[in-house]
C-alpha cells in the first residue's frame, strides 16, 4: 500500500511538471522549439498540434535566449536571440483549443535580416498561433501559424514588408502519434531594393511508436529560402533526417532519467551565380537527463550530450574545394530546476556548448539562460 501511495504521488508530481516551457526541455538535452519526441511536455504542441488535448487548461509565459541546441537542422552560423513568448489554452467538452504569441520556429530571421547588402529585408515577428482540437477515441490537432509587418520609411524611401502562413496538423492514436508542419507561403520584400524578394519554405513531418517502454521515432525537416535581387538569385535548401529511440526510465517515485540515441544526417545547398556550396553532417548524439524532486516545490533537472562513434562533416565550398573531418567539441551541458507553489510553477535553465567548432558545424551556441512561468488552473 505505501509502495503504490509513493508512485501515486510521483504521477501526480510529474504531472504537474509536464505543463511547463522551454526552459525545461532545455535542461534535459531536449528539443527547444518543437518539443520533445518522447518526453511529455507542453511544448510539444508545436510539434504535434494533436497533443493539445493532452494539455491544456494553462496560460505560461517566458523569456530568454534561445539556444537551439537540439534542433538538427539549425543553421550553425545564426545568432542567439532574445525571445519573449507565451499562450492560454483551455478545454471546451471534448475539444481544446489555445492561443499563443511571439513563437519564432522556422522564422529563418537570421537569414532574413542578413542575407542581403542593403538595409536587410523585413524581420517576421509578432507572430501569432491558433490551436484547436479534439478526440473522438483519435485525438487530432490544427495550428494556424500567422504573421504580418511592414515599414514604410520617409521619401525617397520604398516600402519594406513581410507575411507568413502556416499550419500544423497531428493525430495521436493509443502508442502511435504522427505529425506534419507546413510553411504556406512566407515572403518578405523590399532589401536594398523595391523588387528584392526573400521567399522562406519550410516542411517538417515525423512519426512515433511506444512499444515495450520505448519509443522509436523518426523526423524529416526540409527547409531554406529563396533570394532574389538585381545582382542574382541565390537559393539555400537544409534537410535533415533524424532517426531514434527515446526511454523515460523511473529511478524512484521521485527521479527520472531520460536516455535518447539519435542517427542525424544533415545537408545544407547553398546555390548563387559562383557555384553551389554544399555543409554535409552524419552524427549518433547520445543524451542523458534526470529529473529529481528534492522536496514539494522544488524539481532539478540536467543533461549532458554528446556525438559518439558517428561524427563527422565535410564542406565544399562554391569553388569545388572540399574539408573533411570530425565535428569538435560536441559535449554539451544543461541544468534547470523548477519551483512549485500549487498550480504556479517557475521553471529555469543554463546550459553550455563546448568552444571552438568547425564553420559549417552544428551546435555553436556557447550559453543559454531561459525562465518560464506557467498556471495551471
Amino acid at each position: 500500500m505505501k509502495k503504490q501511495i509513493l508512485i501515486a504521488t510521483g504521477l501526480a508530481v510529474l504531472s504537474t511538471s509536464a505543463f511547463a516551457t522551454k526552459a525545461r526541455l532545455e535542461a534535459l538535452g531536449q528539443n527547444d522549439d518543437r518539443g520533445s519526441m518522447y518526453v511529455e511536455d507542453s511544448r510539444n504542441i508545436f510539434r504535434n498540434a494533436a497533443r493539445i488535448n493532452t494539455h491544456k487548461n494553462f496560460i505560461t509565459t517566458e523569456w530568454g535566449t534561445d539556444n537551439h541546441s537540439e534542433d538538427y537542422d539549425q543553421d550553425p552560423t545564426s545568432a542567439k536571440t532574445t525571445n519573449a513568448e507565451g499562450g492560454f489554452f483551455r478545454e471546451m467538452g471534448s475539444f481544446a483549443y489555445g492561443v499563443y504569441l511571439g513563437s519564432d520556429i522556422d522564422s529563418q530571421n537570421d537569414q532574413r535580416i542578413n542575407v542581403g547588402t542593403g538595409t536587410n529585408f523585413q524581420a517576421q515577428d509578432n507572430d501569432l498561433d491558433l490551436f484547436f482540437g479534439g478526440d473522438m477515441g483519435v485525438q487530432w490537432g490544427a495550428r494556424l501559424h500567422y504573421a504580418n509587418g511592414n515599414t514604410e520609411p520617409a521619401a525617397p524611401g520604398f516600402k519594406k514588408e513581410h507575411s507568413n502562413i502556416g499550419l500544423g496538423l497531428g493525430m495521436v492514436m493509443g502508442d502511435i502519434e504522427a505529425y506534419g508542419n507546413f510553411i504556406i507561403s512566407d515572403e518578405s520584400k523590399g532589401d536594398a531594393a523595391a523588387g528584392d524578394k526573400f521567399e522562406a519554405k519550410g516542411l517538417n513531418l515525423g512519426a512515433s511508436y511506444k512499444i515495450a517502454g520505448n519509443t522509436i521515432f523518426v523526423d524529416y525537416d526540409a527547409d531554406g529560402f529563396d533570394h532574389s535581387v538585381a545582382a542574382g538569385k541565390r537559393e539555400v535548401s537544409n534537410t535533415s533526417i533524424a532517426l531514434g529511440v527515446g526511454r523515460i526510465h523511473e529511478v524512484s517515485s521521485t527521479a527520472r532519467l531520460n536516455m535518447d540515441v539519435t542517427f542525424v544526417s544533415y545537408k545544407e545547398e547553398d546555390k548563387t551565380a559562383a557555384g553551389t556550396a554544399e555543409n554535409k553532417n552524419t552524427m549518433l548524439p547520445v543524451t542523458i537527463g534526470f529529473e529529481a524532486d528534492a522536496t514539494s516545490w522544488l524539481t532539478l533537472r540536467g543533461s549532458v550530450a554528446q556525438n559518439v562513434l558517428i561524427n563527422s562533416y565535410e564542406n565544399k565550398t562554391a569553388a569545388g574545394v572540399t574539408t573533411k573531418g570530425t565535428d569538435e567539441n560536441t559535449t554539451r551541458v544543461n541544468a534547470g530546476a523548477t519551483l512549485n507553489f500549487g498550480k504556479l510553477t517557475v521553471d529555469g535553465a543554463i546550459g553550455a556548448t563546448s568552444a571552438g567548432a568547425k564553420a559549417g558545424v552544428l551546435k555553436t551556441d556557447d550559453l543559454l539562460t531561459r525562465v518560464g512561468v506557467t498556471y495551471n488552473f
